[in-house]
């Protein structure tokens, strides 16, 4: 694997910044990766300092924006006229770049030395994720994301647990249910019906007392009635 090479991009907002993010260089080399600071350059570069940057973020296999105030104000040229035209110039050809990707890259990853600097982040950096190197757990992630060993391998695929979906049954009907099954097999309830209908009819022809014989006839009306409902 070939060794990455890092390139600074950051404001001078201060002498106790410029000392972070030299110590921050400095951490980077004595890990392994190669850096490209301004401050290792003696003097002034032979192809001055607009060519130099140039040069330098197309050697780079990443960029790291250390976001503060005040570099985002210069990153968006929003800063007094003859200040800060290094910052100014970096954040136009980094734009130009995520221009040419169509936002598609993870060369240019933004960094924090202080949490609260998150909003100065340039927006677009934004969609990147971004560390805070206040502990030394966000050094670690910033140095496992350069050499791509950040987050989980994953484990194998193994074999889908295949199984035969459920199928359902067509529709049919219980040919005991029909009316000609009914009518040739009789519900019990009916049967006993029609034997005490058969009954009645019997004591009606027979009966000569005027008063037993209309209640046998509402008896048998009675009986007709329920198998009927019966389905008799």
């Amino acid at each position: 694997m070939s060794v990455p090479t890092v390139f600074i991009s950051y404001s001078h907002d201060s002498d106790a910044h410029r000392e972070r993010v030299l110590g921050l260089s400095e951490r980077l080399r004595a890990d392994g990766i190669a850096t490209i600071l301004d401050r290792y350059v003696n003097g002034s570069p032979s192809e001055g300092w607009p060519r130099w940057m140039l040069n330098g973020l197309d050697a780079a296999t990443q960029v790291l924006c250390a976001c503060t105030e005040t570099y985002y104000r210069r990153f968006r040229g929003q800063e007094v006229p003859g200040k800060g035209k290094g910052v100014d110039w970096e954040g136009a050809l980094i734009t130009q770049a995520l221009y040419d990707a169509r936002s598609v890259s993870n060369r240019f990853v933004p960094v924090l030395f202080e949490r609260t600097d998150e909003p100065h982040i340039p927006e677009p950096l934004r969609a990147q994720t971004f560390y805070v190197l206040d502990l030394e757990a966000g050094y670690q992630a910033l140095y496992d994301a350069l050499l791509s060993q950040s987050g989980v391998e994953p484990g194998v695929v193994g074999a889908l647990k295949r199984k035969p979906r459920p199928t359902g049954q067509p529709l049919s009907f219980d040919a005991s249910a029909s009316p000609l099954a009914a009518a040739s097999n009789p519900s019990p309830a009916l049967a006993i019906w029609q034997e005490k209908l058969d009954f009645l009819l019997v004591q009606e022809a027979v009966m000569a007392d005027p008063d037993m014989k209309f209640r046998l006839r509402h008896l048998i009306a009675e009986a007709q009635e329920k198998i009927r409902s019966l389905g008799g």
